[in-house]
């Protein structure tokens, strides 16, 4: 299969559960063009594990002579999807201009995608990627698909109709959106969405005891820092954690990072609190193993922008760490209280302080409900599994035999 997949960025630090599909996608012989709508970013990292995807990236420049020459030689084509995106998301402006912008490039993809021969074309988000594509097959008749995650289908739902109404097959990662595409964007049935979590490489990862209480009561966040993802929420609850011994490692970087900084210190957390930046995946297997408890305290962020299920919390149940994150979009599907995890509601300092306190005094009880998390995460979150569903779909569009009736979930 002759494969390309669109992304906005890369690399991107964060996005290993793109890249985890990627390789499984290179292993199974798939011709993979990984195109990426933005500049090769250099402050990310490009995780080892994923170096031959990377190999396979191109960029995709906004503007340049050869997309100029697709524009001029598809102007009908150009002006319809023009009109659309202008009719459909022209009262968010800032939608519409960068959906504009995309048009050119968009359509001299399209054209190289025909002339290579390309069986299939896939979206990872909703939002640009998934224009991209839209446009890309309108130029090629290369059928696509569609990945639907979380900020890209919950900030705004304009245009999604039009470019889910061209998609061979939809995608969502959780239950959770798929429902909620259902409910927002005319057309869609929830049965038309197939389910398919990101997954990690569970074969991979060997689960280990947590260490022993002696060693002190680590807690691990892993992610990025921005409004979304309640960091500053976990800095007060442990304002609040009056037991001994802890100390928090923050592993990733954003926007926010000199903010909570500061809050750290105006805390008086400072002693116990690591920012330790981005790093390689390779050493983020050891803070998950040193690791006495994982959280992920997300929020909903401003317009909207929040979490799918976030993959630092299933990456947390398959090392078999007791998990502690917040009751927003698909989580609840991964973390189940009383079962996988704790689950508290968005912005709760005083539920999130008890949920450390309960795992901190009761760590046998949470060892159990860590390995709980682990074979949920064997069953439901198995990157082989969900990536070769994923497979089976692309090769089933480029045959016609893809409905969007057939909703798949994960077993």
């Amino acid at each position: 299969m002759k494969l390309a997949v669109i992304v906005t960025e890369f690399p991107k630090t964060t996005e290993t559960f793109i890249l985890r599909d990627l390789m499984v996608f290179l292993e199974a012989g798939v011709d993979l063009r990984l195109y990426h709508l933005a500049p090769w970013r250099n402050d990310q990292i490009l995780h080892d594990f994923g170096a031959e995807a990377g190999r396979c990236a191109r960029h995709v420049p906004l503007v340049s002579p050869r997309s100029l020459a697709a524009l001029a030689a598809h102007p009908l084509t150009a002006a319809r999807l023009a009109g659309s995106i202008a009719l459909h998301q022209g009262r968010e402006a800032k939608f519409a201009a960068k959906s504009l912008a995309l048009l050119p490039a968009a359509m001299r993809l399209g054209q190289e995608l025909r002339d290579w021969g390309a069986d299939h074309i896939h979206a990872e988000f909703a939002g640009h990627p998934a224009t991209a594509a839209w446009i890309a097959h309108r130029v090629s008749g290369v059928p696509y698909s569609i990945s639907c995650r979380a900020h890209d289908i919950f900030r705004s739902q304009r245009l999604l109709e039009q470019k889910f109404a061209d998609a061979a097959l939809v995608r969502a990662v959780s239950t959770y959106a798929s429902r909620f595409l259902a409910e927002h964007v005319p057309g869609i049935r929830q049965q038309d969405v197939a389910v398919i979590h990101s997954s990690v490489d569970v074969s991979a990862i060997t689960p280990s005891a947590p260490p022993p209480p002696e060693d002190g009561f680590r807690i691990l966040y892993v992610g990025s820092l921005q409004q979304r993802k309640g960091v500053d929420v976990l800095l007060k609850a442990l304002a609040g954690f009056d037991r001994p011994g802890w100390q928090l490692d923050i592993v990733g970087d954003g926007p926010d990072r000199a903010k909570l900084e500061a809050l750290s210190a105006q805390l008086g957390l400072n002693d116990r609190v690591h920012f330790l930046g981005q790093r390689p995946f390779g050493e983020i297997d050891g803070f998950y193993r040193a690791a006495s408890v994982c959280v992920a305290p997300s929020i909903i962020g401003p317009n909207g922008r929040t979490e799918g299920i976030p993959n630092v919390m299933i990456e947390a149940l398959a090392y078999a760490r007791p998990a502690i994150s917040t009751n927003v979009s698909g989580i609840p599907e991964l973390i189940r209280p009383g079962e996988t995890g704790w689950l508290t509601e968005p912005g709760d300092v005083a539920g999130l302080t008890a949920a450390l306190t309960e795992v901190h005094d009761a760590p046998e009880a949470a060892s159990k409900l860590a390995w709980k998390g682990r074979a949920l995460v064997e069953r439901e979150f198995d990157l082989r599994v969900n990536a070769r569903r994923q497979l089976e779909l692309f090769a089933a569009a480029r045959k016609g035999q893809a409905p969007q009736g057939a909703r798949t979930v994960t077993p």
